[in-house]
This record gives C-alpha cells, sequence and structure tokens, in this order.
C-alpha cells in the first residue's frame, strides 16, 4: 500500500455488508474531525409504543379507526404529548386488514406517515406485510397472539407486588357496549431498582360481542399514560378490497416452508 502515500494507509476488511477499518497512519482530517465533535459516534434512546392487540375471531366482523394517544411528563415538569390514528378492519372469516403508522405531535400540523399495511388470513396461516416505500409484500406465517399470563389478583412472588382488580361496570364506545376493569399492579421498592414503591394501573373496556378491547388506558410512571380507542366502528362486514395486495406490489415469501 505504500505507493498510496502516508496518509491513505488505511486497510478495509469486508466483512459481508459491513466493514472494519484500521488505520494504518496519521489522519489529520479525522483527527480534527474528533477534536470538533468531542466525542466518539454514540447511539440514541428511543421508547417503543406498543399498540393494542387484534384477535383474529370469527363471525363479528368490524370496521374502525383506531385512536393512540401518548403523553410523558418529563422530570422538569413539562409534558411531551403524541398521538397518532391507523385504519382496522376485520371480517366475518377473522381476516384482519390494519395500518401501522409514526406517532406525531400532538395537535401538531403532521400527519401520521403509513409505514406498513398488514393482513392476516388465520386460515391459511398467512399474514403479509406491505411496504408502501420499497412497493414489496412480504409473505409470513401467521402466528396468533400469545394468550395473556393474567396474575391472580392478591400478593404475587412473595410480596415483590401486589395486584388488584375492580369493575367499573358498563360503558358504551361507539354505538357498541363494552365491560371495564381497572387493574393496579404495586411493584415492592427494590425489585426492580426502584427506591420506593411503583404503581402501575391499567384500565380496559371490553366488548364481549366482537372479541376486543375498544378502549385501553395504560398509567406507568416509566413511560406516561398510553391510552387506545376503537373509533369509529362499523359492524357491517367489510369492503373485499381491503383484504387485497396493492397493486403494483412484488411479493417476497420469507416462510419456513418457502426456505426447504
Amino acid at each position: 500500500m505504500k505507493h498510496l502515500g502516508p496518509l491513505l494507509q488505511t486497510a478495509v476488511l469486508a466483512f459481508g455488508s459491513s466493514f472494519l477499518v484500521v488505520h494504518l497512519g496519521a489522519q489529520p482530517a479525522v483527527a480534527q474531525q474528533q477534536e470538533t465533535a468531542g466525542h466518539a459516534p454514540d447511539a440514541d434512546s428511543y421508547d417503543r409504543i406498543m399498540n393494542i392487540t387484534i384477535p383474529a375471531v370469527q363471525h363479528a366482523p368490524f370496521t374502525s379507526v383506531v385512536t393512540a394517544e401518548w403523553s410523558k411528563t418529563l422530570e422538569d415538569g413539562s409534558t411531551v404529548t403524541r398521538q397518532n390514528h391507523r385504519v382496522v378492519v376485520r371480517d366475518g372469516a377473522g381476516r384482519i386488514f390494519q395500518e401501522r403508522r409514526t406517532v406525531v405531535p400532538k395537535d401538531g400540523s403532521a400527519e401520521p406517515m403509513l409505514t406498513r399495511t398488514e393482513i392476516s388470513d388465520p386460515a391459511k396461516h398467512t399474514k403479509y406485510f406491505c411496504r408502501p416505500d420499497e412497493k414489496v409484500c412480504y409473505l409470513r406465517d401467521y402466528e396468533s397472539p400469545p394468550a395473556e399470563d393474567t396474575e391472580p389478583s392478591g400478593s404475587v412472588g412473595g410480596g415483590k407486588m401486589v395486584v388488584t382488580r375492580e369493575g367499573l361496570g358498563k360503558s358504551n364506545i361507539s354505538g357498541v357496549e363494552v365491560v371495564g376493569t381497572k387493574e393496579t399492579r404495586t411493584i415492592a421498592a427494590g425489585v426492580i431498582g426502584n427506591d420506593r414503591p411503583l404503581t402501575i394501573t391499567k384500565e380496559f373496556w371490553y366488548s364481549p360481542q366482537l372479541g376486543l378491547n375498544l378502549m385501553v388506558k395504560r398509567m406507568d410512571p416509566r413511560v406516561g399514560t398510553q391510552v387506545f380507542t376503537v373509533t369509529e366502528v362499523g359492524l357491517a362486514e367489510p369492503d373485499p378490497k381491503y383484504f387485497d395486495l396493492p397493486a403494483g406490489f412484488a411479493v417476497k415469501d420469507m416462510r419456513e416452508s418457502a426456505k426447504r
């Protein structure tokens, strides 16, 4: 490499799609850049919001718009609130169409960006993840949502956590009758590194007709308050077009059976 000159004595070793760069000589430009930045490259932290689960229930079709609102109180007492909305549809056969969108500042001018659509067909054991930025639908095996492990009320784990539940009666959301439940979990001090007891509260409004929570409110001091509401509910059989793959999209079969 001596013919390249002392400032270009850099060995580049390829490992798949990534590269390891080993500097063999002095690099004044790089040194100047590091001095200006004041630190080496660093990753960033991020939050993740888990939306409500849509089970594949048969004979209970609906169309809806699911809204999410996420508020966090910061250390200085200020509040950050973000939100989004997405279309969710289920037909009488249990097929599910749903959008996935980004969260945006509440009351801002930004519209939640569509990142993908999902089409699930439990009878065929298929699920398509369609990405508009790539114009590709990735076909994978459909997996039913895991059953939630429900802790019994009372003391759990030798007093490390206490769970209480109370009924909230009946109500109505978008013309659908729902039954409310409030669940409170108190985690004892020191269990997860907390220096005092930590209380997490969840409120569920469940529709027996649809087999679906039409509203979920999570209040957790670690992540803030998250509220999910199923709005604009229609109970008629949805338009079959929701379950058609987008025109012009390629399909990539990512199922295990296709790899054999």
